[in-house]
């Protein structure tokens, strides 16, 4: 009896010890458990976190400046951490330039959109800002916009890959796709129409001259013209309904959207498509992935947040020869067309403005470019929705991250 109390008498302390035990390992131990660290970084808002636990997830440009660019919660914190933990807790290097995601998130501040850039050469992202900054959705990876006429640099590149260049007449009373539809009008026309004014048309022009003047009229010719067989190569070799993986743990993947591409469209039905109009949906990744295609003589690389990562060919949309045409069509149209505002001194910028029509409220603002137009360097996609015309809210923020760029050293 003696012997069996004795036992029991040592039962809460072995129950203590053991306690004891287990807090002493998760005290030395637990910041090294994935399970604990995201368990705090979600739940525990105390002010001194950072002091308790180590900086997982915290991302550098390559220079070593911390980078404040994921929403807590987001995919992209959730690959930033996997990636953290699995380097020992070693902060996450990114191809991201500081000095540019600090200057085109400011430029944004207070509009709704996205910015793009990256290295036509390599694919690698120097820019990605969604404005504003949201944990569901990142408006430049995911937020689907029509491109408005920026699709007219895939749409002009394409057909020439195609050896199609039609002359075309481009009247001020606009083109008819089909009996009973309304017709495409340029801008000048309904700009004439406010104004009491009367304007004769563009008459019959080259491509060159349509991109310049931004035709509505020229491009909806060109895409019923193109053909539905022509254009689902077009897409299909651009890839345009793919999304492409930017960044990846061994647990998760930071992924961009695909382009909603509409399918089996009848030649008249595209007309609208191809001034980047009607159903057709793109991501600002999406646009300026072949706006770097055209950057880079034709070939379009896989856009990447890793610094390690080799680059890489996603796809081969346009031949040398129409992409090197397109490159001067888009400096004309900075030069003396719609773009003329990022006309800067000696970067040489190429670039096409755009306008979208939305289902309400004012046009979303696009622009996309490369500079310099010899061996581009950078690429920058810029939308800001509700903007209106691209040259009015799009394109100063695209010239502002062009010139922090020019500043840094990075284009000449």
């Amino acid at each position: 009896m003696r012997r069996r109390i004795a036992i029991l008498a040592f039962v809460p302390l072995v129950a203590l010890l053991v306690l004891l035990a287990v807090h002493a390992r998760w005290l030395f131990t637990a910041t090294k458990d994935p399970r604990f660290v995201r368990f705090m970084r979600r739940y525990d808002r105390r002010s001194n976190v950072e002091d308790i636990l180590p900086p997982h997830g915290v991302a550098v440009d390559a220079r070593g400046e911390r980078l404040d660019i994921a929403e807590p919660g987001s995919v992209f914190q959730h690959v930033l951490d996997d990636l953290s933990l699995e380097g020992g807790g070693e902060t996450v290097p990114l191809t991201i330039d500081a000095r540019l995601q600090n200057c085109a998130t400011l430029l944004m501040k207070g509009r709704v959109g996205a910015v793009v850039a990256l290295e036509p050469s390599t694919g690698r992202i120097l820019a990605l800002v969604s404005s504003p900054r949201a944990a569901y959705l990142n408006r430049a990876l995911n937020g689907l916009y029509p491109p408005g006429s920026t699709f007219k640099v895939f749409m002009g590149a394409a057909a020439m890959s195609a050896g199609y260049e039609p002359v075309l007449n481009c009247p001020a009373e606009g083109w008819r796709p089909s009996r009973g539809t309304a017709p495409i009008r340029d801008v000048e026309a309904y700009d004439a129409m406010r104004h009491g004014r009367t304007w004769k048309g563009f008459g019959k022009i080259g491509m060159g001259q349509a991109l310049t003047h931004s035709s509505n009229t020229y491009f909806a010719q060109l895409g019923a013209g193109f053909g539905t067989e022509r254009f689902a190569k077009a897409v299909n070799a651009a890839r345009m309904r793919d999304g492409a993986k930017v960044l990846a743990s061994k647990a998760a993947a930071l992924e961009s959207a695909g382009g909603g591409v509409p399918e089996g469209l009848g030649n008249a039905a595209l007309a609208p498509v191809a001034i980047g109009q009607g159903a057709l949906h793109l991501t600002p990744l999406g646009v300026a992935l072949f706006t770097a295609a055209v950057a880079n003589d034709g070939l379009m690389l896989e856009p990447t947040l890793d610094p390690n990562a080799k680059p890489a060919l996603r796809a081969r949309p346009f031949t040398f020869a129409a992409a090197a045409r397109m490159k001067t069509m888009m400096r004309a149209a900075v030069r003396s067309g719609t773009g003329k505002p990022c006309d800067i001194a000696g970067l040489d910028v190429c670039g096409k403005t755009g306008t979208a029509q939305t289902d309400r409220g004012k046009d979303h603002s696009w622009f996309t470019c490369f500079a310099p137009e010899k061996a581009p360097r950078i690429v920058v996609t810029v939308v800001v929705e509700h903007g209106g015309f691209g040259a009015a809210a799009a394109l100063p923020v695209a010239r502002g991250v062009l010139l922090e760029a020019d500043k840094a050293g990075c284009l000449r």
